[in-house]
């Protein structure tokens, strides 16, 4: 019997629950993944990687576990243990009689899987000779089950659609902006769905395998059957057709969701994207000039006197911050496997911990640069080319300046096809003059230090053998002037970076 729907208003679009969910699942799946592999190893386990293609042939048995990386992977002969597998593709002929693990664009089971099967990517299909013993977890963009799949547990899903025309012996939970049930269902159904009068997904990703077209809400085909009870909360009430079977009861709890306010259009709507743009930069510019006044304004004299310069090493930091993430990403995996597979499954995890928190400074330090810090050294640096003062002095000349920059950014970022050029010659730009200033910031810093270690050292000499010889005063003068007073400032030696006299030091030792 079906109850009736229960009002119930949210304060966020109902869409968001689905990712959400989708979110949940897909740190499930990470999560599940480094557990095996900073988990202990009871027995041996084997590697396969470096390649674009990887292929266990039918004839093959793997007795150990299988962990696997390549751009295509397809499986036709049987590993006795898990798979671990991350690529490109990855298609399951065969037999894996442990758990199936697989992150990858496309995933196609044609075969068996012992155990659970955790499974992320954009396109997942279960074809009509798959089957999964156990449970089965998806998160992705498109799921699919086709009839005959076989699903021997409880069903865990999280995607934009699915469409489920196999048989599954447990329960299924589904988060999904467009669900359609179009086989059995042995357990209860519990469900998070779109409205039916959503618009569909704009696009879709391209892979070798066919996306099913999915509608919007909960559909029921006339071929669902569905053993237990169904539960789901959506803005619409579901499409169930004639010929479909619910053994259980139906409950429905609508969600009304908010319409969101339309915001203006046309030259109104770039006019306010530009002056909440321009007011994000300049609030930016302003903490940057009050609590790193020289990083701003050294970064802004570099850029002034080397563009050139600056242009190359912003292309050069972007992407060499993308290899380093990228990187510390590959290199932190094999070496958790490796420690997993030594049986130092504590030292593996803090690896694994480790390399996340240094790529998430990596991508946050980078998206601040590019987004905020650029924007504020180039627009400082146009500022006062227009006032034609190069390097303002005073706080507020600098203020004036960089509101002058900025907001010829932000006219420039509004034109169409030149805004997304600006853009990247601004990142590229405002990038490389921050790095090349800490370079040349760094330098200079490490041989201030090394001046001053060099000075103390001559005092400590001077105060035992008498005074250095310096340029005024020739070598061997020490012990005849012993007692005198020392030379004057305009004959002490100057220190390399003053850019006065030769630059030379004194002697490494005193005269005798």
């Amino acid at each position: 019997m079906e109850t009736p729907p229960v009002p119930r208003t949210s304060s966020a679009p109902f869409l968001l629950r689905p990712l959400a969910l989708l979110t949940m699942l897909t740190l499930l799946v990470l999560a599940l993944g480094t557990a095996l592999l900073t988990a202990p190893a009871a027995g041996a386990l084997e590697l396969r990687g470096g390649e674009d293609d990887v292929l266990v042939a039918a004839d093959e048995v793997v007795d150990d576990d299988l962990y696997v990386t390549g751009g295509t992977v397809v499986v036709d002969g049987t590993v006795r243990g898990d798979l671990l597998v991350a690529a490109g593709t990855v298609t399951i002929n065969g037999t894996v009689e442990g758990d199936l693990m697989a992150a990858a664009r496309t995933v196609v089971i044609e075969g068996t899987v012992g155990d659970d099967a955790r499974l992320a990517g954009q396109t997942l299909l279960l074809g009509e000779q798959a089957r999964v013993a156990d449970d089965l977890v998806t998160a992705g963009y498109s799921v699919e089950t086709r009839p005959g799949a076989e699903i021997g547990g409880d069903v865990l899903l999280g995607a934009y659609q699915a469409l489920l025309a196999g048989s599954v012996e447990g329960d299924l939970t589904a988060g999904a902006a467009a669900l359609a049930l179009a086989g059995t269902i042995g357990g209860d159904v519990q469900a998070d769905v779109g409205s039916a009068d959503a618009t569909g997904a704009a696009w879709a990703p391209t892979t070798g395998v066919a996306v099913p077209r999915v509608d919007p809400g909960l559909t029921l085909t006339d071929a669902a059957r569905l053993d237990g009870n169904l539960s789901y909360r959506s803005g619409t009430e579901a499409a169930v057709a004639p010929g479909a079977e619910i053994a259980g009861e139906v409950t429905y709890e609508q969600v009304a969701v908010e319409e969101q306010p339309v915001g203006p259009t046309g030259p109104l709507a770039l006019l306010i994207a530009g002056l909440r743009r321009f007011v994000t930069l300049f609030l930016v510019g302003l903490l940057a000039l009050w609590l790193l006044p020289r990083a701003v304004t050294g970064a802004a004299a570099t850029l002034r006197a080397r563009p050139w310069i600056s242009l190359g090493w912003g292309a050069l930091a972007i992407a060499g911050t993308a290899v380093a993430v990228l990187a510390v990403l590959v290199v932190s995996v094999l070496l958790a496997a490796a420690l997993g597979w030594l049986t130092l499954a504590g030292l593996a995890a803090a690896v694994v911990t480790t390399a996340v928190v240094i790529d998430l400074v990596l991508v946050l330090g980078l998206v601040l640069a590019v987004a905020l810090l650029a924007p504020v050294v180039v627009g400082l640096t146009a500022g006062g080319l227009v006032l034609r003062d190069r390097a303002p002095a005073r706080f507020g000349r600098r203020v004036l300046a960089l509101a002058l920059g900025l907001l010829l950014y932000v006219l420039l970022r509004a034109v169409p096809f030149l805004g997304p050029v600006v853009a990247l010659l601004v990142a590229l730009l405002g990038v490389g003059a921050l790095v090349v200033w800490a370079w040349d910031a760094a330098r200079r810093s490490r041989a201030r230090r090394r001046a001053e270690r060099d000075r103390e050292a001559g005092r400590e000499h001077g105060a035992d053998t008498g005074p250095w010889p310096t340029d005024a005063q020739p070598a061997g003068a020490g012990q005849a002037d012993a007692g005198r007073i020392p030379p004057g400032p305009s004959q002490q030696p100057r220190p390399p970076w003053s850019g006065g006299g030769s630059g030379r030091q004194g002697p490494t030792e005193p005269p005798r």
